[in-house]
Formats: C-alpha cells, sequence, structure tokens
C-alpha cells in the first residue's frame, strides 16, 4: 500500500487539489443559491442564469479544444523550454483572437435574439466567463500536472466574489452585480495564473509564425468540433429559459447544479488521469481507475434519487420542490465522468481524435432527433427536455464503447 501511494502520489495530490476546487466550484452557488433565489426572486435568477447559458456557448468557441490539445502538448514538452515557450505563445494569441471574435458575436446576438437584445447590460458583464476562458491557462497547469495552482487561484476567485455577492447583492434589481462580482473575481484569478506562467515559470511569450498557428489550429480543430457537436450540454437550459421562462429555469437548474456536484468531482479523474496515460499508455492501470469510478457513479446516482426531496428543500426551501422530480432524470448524466475518461484516456491517446468528434456528433444529433420530435408531437417541457440530453448521455458512452471494440481496443476497458 505504501509503494502504491509513493508511486502514485503525485496523481493523488493533483486528484485530491482538483477535487477541493471542483467541490468548492459546485458546492458554493449551492451555497448562494438559497440567497439569490431570496432576493433576486426566481424570475430575476433565472434570467441570470439564461445569460450564463447562452454566453456558454461563445465559451465553447473561445476554448476551441485547448483544453485537451494544448494539455497533451505541455505534458509532452514540458521539459523543452524553447518548444514550450512556442505552445503556450500559440494558444495564447489564438485564444486572444478567437476572445475579441466572441465579442462580435454577440453584438451580432442582440439583434438575432430579441432576449439578448433587451438585456444588453447583463450579456455584456457575462461576458467575463469567456475573458476568463482566453486568460486562465487551465491547459498549461494540467499539462505540468500543478493543479495546485488551479485550486489556489479559483478558490481566491469565488471567495472574492461570494464576499461581494453576499455584502452588496441586497434587492432585486441588483441581479446585474451577479455577474460583475463573478467577473472581478475571476479577472484576478487569472491574472495571478500569467504571473505565475511567465514570471515564476520563465515561460516567454514568442511572435509565433502564421504556420505555426496554422499547426496549432488544425491540431485542436477535430476537438473543437466534438466541443461545438457537444452543444447539447447548454441547449436544454437554454430551451427552458427561452420557452418556458425564467422560473421553470431556476427549477431546471437547480436540479442540473445537484447532479453537477457528482460530475464535477469525477470529472477531475479525467483532468488527473489523461496526461498520465497520455505519456505512459498504460493500460492495466487505467482499467483500475475505471472499475473504481464506474461502482461510485452508481452509488452516487442511488443517494442523488433517494435523497432529493431533502436536497431540494434544504438548498432552495419549498418553492424550489418541482425541482425535484427532475433529479432522477438528469442523474442519469452521473455517467458522463465515464464517457469522458474513456474518450481522452482511450480514444484521443490511441490517436482516435476523428473517432472522438463524430462519437460527440453523433449524440448531439441523436439529442436533436429526440428534442424536434418531442416538439413536433407538442410534448417538449422540461421533462422532455430533460430526457433528451440525459438519453443522448447514455448513448454518446454506449457507442464509444463500440468504437473501441471495433477498433480491437477493448483491452483498454476489459
Amino acid at each position: 500500500m505504501t509503494s502504491y501511494l509513493k508511486k502514485n502520489k503525485k496523481i493523488l495530490e493533483n486528484f485530491s487539489y482538483l477535487t477541493a476546487l471542483n467541490l468548492f466550484n459546485v458546492l458554493s452557488p449551492l451555497i448562494i443559491y438559497p440567497y439569490l433565489i431570496r432576493v433576486l426572486e426566481p424570475d430575476n435568477y433565472g434570467l441570470t442564469i439564461f445569460a450564463q447559458t447562452t454566453v456558454a456557448y461563445l465559451v465553447i468557441f473561445v476554448s476551441f479544444g485547448f483544453n485537451v490539445t494544448a494539455t497533451k502538448e505541455v505534458s509532452i514538452n514540458r521539459d523543452f523550454p524553447e518548444k514550450l515557450n512556442e505552445i503556450v505563445s500559440a494558444t495564447f494569441i489564438i485564444k486572444f483572437l478567437l476572445f475579441v471574435s466572441s465579442f462580435l458575436i454577440l453584438i451580432l446576438l442582440f439583434s438575432l435574439i430579441p432576449k439578448v437584445g433587451n438585456n444588453k447590460v447583463l450579456f455584456i458583464l457575462t461576458m467575463w466567463l469567456c475573458f476568463y476562458e482566453f486568460v486562465f491557462p487551465v491547459w498549461y497547469f494540467q499539462g505540468i500536472e500543478k493543479m495546485k495552482y488551479i485550486t489556489l487561484f479559483s478558490l481566491i476567485s469565488k471567495l472574492i466574489s461570494l464576499i461581494l455577492i453576499f455584502f452588496l447583492v441586497v434587492k432585486e434589481s441588483d441581479y446585474l452585480l451577479v455577474p460583475l462580482f463573478n467577473g472581478i473575481g475571476g479577472i484576478i484569478a487569472g491574472l495571478f495564473s500569467l504571473y505565475i506562467v511567465f514570471k515564476k515559470h520563465k515561460v516567454k511569450l514568442k511572435i509565433c509564425s502564421i504556420s505555426v498557428l496554422k499547426y496549432h489550429i488544425k491540431d485542436s480543430y477535430l476537438i473543437f468540433i466534438s466541443r461545438v457537436s457537444n452543444i447539447k450540454d447548454n441547449t436544454p437550459a437554454f430551451l427552458v429559459g427561452a420557452l418556458l421562462g425564467n422560473q421553470a429555469l431556476a427549477y431546471y437548474d437547480l436540479a442540473f447544479k445537484i447532479v453537477k456536484v457528482v460530475v464535477s468531482v469525477f470529472n477531475n479523474v479525467t483532468n488527473v488521469v489523461f496526461p498520465v496515460v497520455a505519456m505512459k499508455k498504460d493500460n492495466k492501470w487505467f482499467k483500475k481507475i475505471l472499475i473504481v469510478e464506474f461502482f461510485s457513479l452508481i452509488v452516487c446516482y442511488l443517494i442523488l434519487v433517494i435523497f432529493r426531496d431533502f436536497i431540494v428543500t434544504l438548498l432552495g426551501s419549498g418553492q424550489m420542490l418541482p425541482a425535484s422530480p427532475l433529479i432522477p432524470i438528469l442523474g442519469i448524466m452521473v455517467v458522463r465522468p465515464l464517457a469522458s475518461l474513456i474518450g481522452s484516456c482511450v480514444l484521443i491517446t490511441n490517436g482516435l481524435n476523428k473517432e472522438f468528434t463524430l462519437n460527440l456528433i453523433y449524440s448531439t444529433l441523436f439529442y436533436l432527433v429526440i428534442t424536434l420530435a418531442c416538439w413536433g408531437a407538442e410534448i417538449l417541457d422540461i421533462y422532455t427536455i430533460s430526457w433528451g440530453i440525459a438519453l443522448a448521455q447514455l448513448f454518446e458512452l454506449f457507442h464509444k464503447i463500440y468504437i473501441i471494440k471495433t477498433k480491437k481496443l477493448i483491452h483498454w476497458i476489459i
């Protein structure tokens, strides 16, 4: 046991850091949730969630898949300073251009979507999410396996935001202060992280040639397409907010946040394990991780279902009980970390980027077919929207397993 702990000390340390971070990231909204619901009322709270959901599409654009490809490149080249400088520089340059482009897209949305155009200030303030995606180099810290920096700066960011919200958001009309204060915390975390990268680690920004930028764009292109195809993650909340109203979105958001606690914790496994598997390609060790995660997720799902009424009442009081029936449905999404782990550590590690992308495209098409069918049958409501995303998540997992079997890689998971 002692030798195992020594051998995997770095992995366990990074997992602990990311688990602490994700627990705080997921629990902090739940902690402040009762306060915001009481002060802002479900309608204004739902409006802020609608803004976050809409801007989340732009975050995918700014990310451009670098959280996968840049992590892999940094992990492989961490001991080669010149190459590392090139990777970091190219990634920041491209993400800056994407960040600027995201603002132009938002301006276009002001004209295309009335609900967005009528709340311009709210959406502009919510764009801090895109700035954070650009400036905070999660991919760098994951690649060098220094998750403590991600944890430290993110905790500082969240604490600043929570303190400001608790003390200064005091009435219903203060809903614009929520994204403002979240943004202040995010910007501070981003600036601290840049100090570590360029001052402490002495990474140097350099001018990259067009050919180098093209290479990194091409390298991330398929992952970006997979992320775009994965818009099904944001679409349910967007549909609920756009079609059913802000109050219904508040119910959906609470149920989703509760499930997200489990999903976020187990997503850490992929974040920590992927750089190691990408470098060592140890399938026997990977299988042990996979088995433990599988049974742990089953236990977590049962806990969510059994105690759902208690959890909803604890977080949102009796007025939020309509969120409770959504938990067994959305709870099926606890298989997401399993699909993510298999996708990154088996498909991408073995060079199956195209298959990885096609899997997410097919699962998105599956989701869209279900959603359109429900809309055509005039049964599109908060429950069918939830069932659509849950079934699409199961499809994604089983299709990944099918790909692994057809590519004769089944020994990675069985």
